[in-house]
């Protein structure tokens, strides 16, 4: 079978054509769409959302400082600051649509100003043997993080002030 350039072109192009269709049509049998789970992955915050005061009840208080942050009283530095900050604007974690039952006096209760709202968020932590979970008392959401997250969020220098 003599073909010219082109026409092996074709070919090639015809045969993954067919081979694409062929992968959609098992894709769908293999996979049926009612077996499938689907976790939303979510932020804490929007992405939009700009943190402007932290504050961790009884002591603490971390406050936006132009493009830095400040920690009051004065018990972590710039850095773990940063990082600290930017695990509570990018971590992603799973919603939750029925929590286990807790106790609200085990919470860590931290209050979040955000830019463009007049009032706080309050969020609700909550440390299990197998996760943390985050209830945002504002927006009534519900969100479950690996447990290895909350010394991200919460250094241990919060317990020490």
């Amino acid at each position: 079978m003599k073909l010219s350039r082109t026409g092996w072109n074709n070919v090639i192009i015809f045969a993954i054509i067919g081979f694409i269709i062929l992968i959609n049509a098992t894709n769908n049998k293999l996979f049926n769409k009612n077996e499938q789970t689907v976790v939303e992955q979510t932020t804490i915050f929007a992405q939009h959302d700009t943190i402007l005061t932290l504050y961790f009840y009884p002591n603490v208080t971390i406050e936006r400082m132009g493009k830095t942050w400040r920690a009051t009283p004065d018990i972590l530095n710039e850095q773990a600051l940063e990082q600290m900050m930017r695990s509570w604007k990018n971590t992603e974690g799973s919603s939750v649509q029925k929590p286990p039952r807790l106790d609200e006096k085990m919470a860590l209760i931290v209050k979040v100003s955000l830019a463009a709202q007049n009032q706080p968020q309050t969020m609700q932590l909550y440390v299990t043997d197998t996760e943390l979970l985050i209830f945002n008392k504002t927006t009534q959401l519900w969100l479950s993080f690996p447990l290895a997250i909350f010394s991200q969020l919460v250094p241990n220098e919060i317990f020490s002030a």
